[in-house]
């Protein structure tokens, strides 16, 4: 690992001022023209890999239920040595208060009268995320199961994971595999830093004025953190940008899901009463843990939907659930505190376990134990009983998230818990390409709610319409994977991407992928190959841009 940024001059010139000769024995790949050459694989690999494992020891996850800007302060952390970097290499660094880092770089060759040209990263990461002091590294990975040191009962293999099939023979590098560690957005992170110190540490690269960003609370959808920054860089000529938060290998995102946010509440009522004498009993439900956008390749299940299953499957006469509480950390787990009448534990063992073992080599976990029921509210069932309604229901639209894929949408009950005052409120994510049918999802869950309060948000809209007019961002990525020697896809991002407030200011960004598996999952991982691709691509756009870019005093496009 390289040392620690908090000294920032000492601790990051000393493996900068190392990168010449790694650049001098590397064998050049040669991007755009003859005069960039770069280190070879290996090397590129190893620098991102420092850059990496840097950045993922930092505990930065954002927090949704924080009225501050930024919501944490390990973003704020990371800030301060993003900056620090950035600032040894050369760069004008700016940090505000909340947490978002400007590092400018003056342009230069070809690229000294193009239009500054913005890369962005986000600096938090997901709730449930744990920094790391380092990565586990495995060697020519050829489809057997990953080894997790804190997680070996999950398996992540090609049989399990056919979408795994991008890495096969790669060097993974991952986690522990007890939590997620950070990959979203951390690597875009990484591959941004790898990016600028090799054009620093090599003045013959041609390159546009550039501003590597770092923004807070993406999220948790604090658009507000970055408001400021959008009028900034509209005042300061920004044409284009790209945010670095992609998912898959060289992917180019133009679109994205446009996103609501449904919160339907079941009012409290009295707990039914067992006629048989009752025990009180305590479940834990660990779902499939995932990001929605990659949930049917990955199996996703949550808790919600588990335990509405299971409680189909229930005799009413022999059970009665007496609370839900999603966890706070892992939405898709879940704690049930029940009755069962005497006589009836291995019935209702045995149903749970019908539900659940088909998902625990995929990270699903079960427990029933004696517990106690310290309070009771009829609500837990009417929620659970919903969820299984909800699901089965054939609005002409696909429901559940790990049934979605390519451009359909979903809307997932994801999490629920109880309310100070009683009763229990339910979150439903709505996601979809197209607008009018984001408002069917939303009108078909206020329906299926009946007198029951519904709250909606708004919280994204898709890109696409305005990223539509102009092509070029598309292009120049595109051009720099055929340069680079790897092959792009340009497709819609089953996500957002966080840049709704430089859309409103004229600003289009599109979004590159990282080259990842299983974001926000304990299962996350990535490669020393895929790092080293994903840098060569961002240099050889970076080259691109610099000949083929905006001009500074020309309209986008």
């Amino acid at each position: 690992m390289l040392p620690e940024l908090a000294d920032a001059g000492r601790a990051r010139r000393r493996p900068i001022a190392a990168l010449r000769p790694v650049i001098a024995a590397g064998a050049p790949a040669r991007i755009s023209s003859p005069s960039m050459p770069v280190p070879a694989d290996d090397q590129l690999a190893q620098l991102s890999l420092r850059h990496l494992e840097e950045v993922v020891a930092i505990d930065s996850q954002s927090d949704e239920s924080s009225a501050t800007i930024p919501t944490t302060e390990g973003q704020k952390i990371l800030a301060d040595r993003v900056a620090a970097f950035h600032r040894a290499l050369g760069a004008t660094v700016e940090r505000d208060g909340a947490a978002n880092v400007i590092a400018s770089y003056p342009g230069r060759g070809r690229g000294v009268d193009r239009a500054p040209i913005a890369f962005m990263v986000h600096l938090d990461t997901a709730r449930g995320t744990a920094a790391v002091p380092e990565l586990q590294l495995c060697r020519g990975w050829e489809g057997d199961p990953v080894p997790f040191p804190k997680n070996p009962g999950i398996r992540v293999d090609l049989a399990t994971y056919p979408a795994m099939n991008a890495f096969a023979g790669h060097d993974l590098v991952h986690g522990p595999g007890d939590r997620p560690f950070g990959l979203d957005d951390k690597l875009g992170l990484a591959h941004c830093m790898t990016a600028a110190a090799l054009l620093a540490e090599s003045p013959e690269l041609d390159r546009p004025p550039l501003l590597f960003i770092g923004r807070p609370d993406e999220e948790v959808g604090r658009d507000e953190a970055v408001v400021e920054l959008a009028a900034t860089l509209a005042e300061r000529g920004v044409r284009w940008g790209y945010t670095v938060d992609g998912i898959l290998p060289y992917e180019i995102n133009v679109e994205n899901f446009n996103a609501a946010m449904a919160g339907v509440t079941f009012p409290a009522r009295e707990a039914r009463v067992l006629v048989a004498a009752p025990r009180p009993w305590i479940a834990r439900i660990g779902g499939v843990n995932t990001h929605g956008a990659t949930a049917a390749a990955e199996g996703h299940r949550p808790a919600t939907r588990l335990a509405a299953e299971w409680q189909a499957a229930l005799d009413p006469a022999e059970v009665a659930i007496a609370r839900f509480t999603s966890d706070a950390l892992r939405d898709c787990d879940a704690e049930v505190r029940l009755w069962i009448a005497e006589g009836a534990e291995e019935r209702v063992r045995a149903a749970l376990a019908a539900v659940m073992e088909p998902h625990l080599s995929r990270g699903a976990s079960y427990s029933l134990e004696p517990g106690e029921v310290r309070s009771a509210d009829g609500s837990a069932e009417d929620m659970l009983r919903w969820v299984h309604h909800f699901l089965a229901s054939d609005p002409g639209f696909t429901i559940a998230a790990e049934d979605s894929a390519g451009r359909d949408g979903y809307s997932q009950p994801f999490r629920a818990r109880p309310l100070p005052e009683g009763g229990v409120r339910l979150d439903v994510r709505l996601r979809d390409f197209d607008p009018d049918r984001l408002n069917r999802r939303i009108a078909h869950v206020e329906g299926l709610a009946g007198e029951r309060p519904v709250e909606v948000k708004r919280q994204y809209v898709n890109m696409g319409p305005q990223l539509a007019e102009h092509p070029g961002l598309a292009e120049a990525a595109a051009r720099a994977g055929a340069a680079a020697g790897v092959a792009t896809v340009v497709q819609p991002i089953r996500g957002g991407t966080g840049v709704d407030p430089f859309l409103a200011r004229g600003i289009p960004i599109a979004n590159l992928g990282t080259g990842y598996f299983a974001p926000e999952s304990e299962k996350e991982l990535t490669s020393l190959e895929m790092m080293a691709g994903h840098a060569r691509w961002l240099l050889a756009l970076i080259a691109d841009l610099a000949e083929h870019g905006p001009k500074a005093d020309a309209s986008a496009s």
